[in-house]
């Protein structure tokens, strides 16, 4: 995954621009992925999300390209 692609993500708090808040809860969403933060930065491996105009951050492990298989 690298800064720029469309990806599709699980996030709880991008819930809160679902109406209405959090009724989509689970379920895959896509957005545009912004970065990833370096490992040293936090515990665990984070990607910032571009999604509804606001920036959500969710686990690297819940995210994948669109398009690749």
């Amino acid at each position: 995954m690298n800064a720029g692609d469309l990806i599709k993500f699980k996030c709880i708090g991008a819930g809160r621009t679902d109406s209405p808040p959090y009724s989509q809860d689970g379920e895959w969403r896509i957005g545009l992925m912004l970065g990833q933060r370096k490992k040293e930065d936090t515990p665990f491996h984070v990607v910032d999300i571009y999604y509804r105009g606001i920036v959500v951050i969710s686990l690297s492990e819940n995210c994948c390209v669109i398009g690749e298989k």
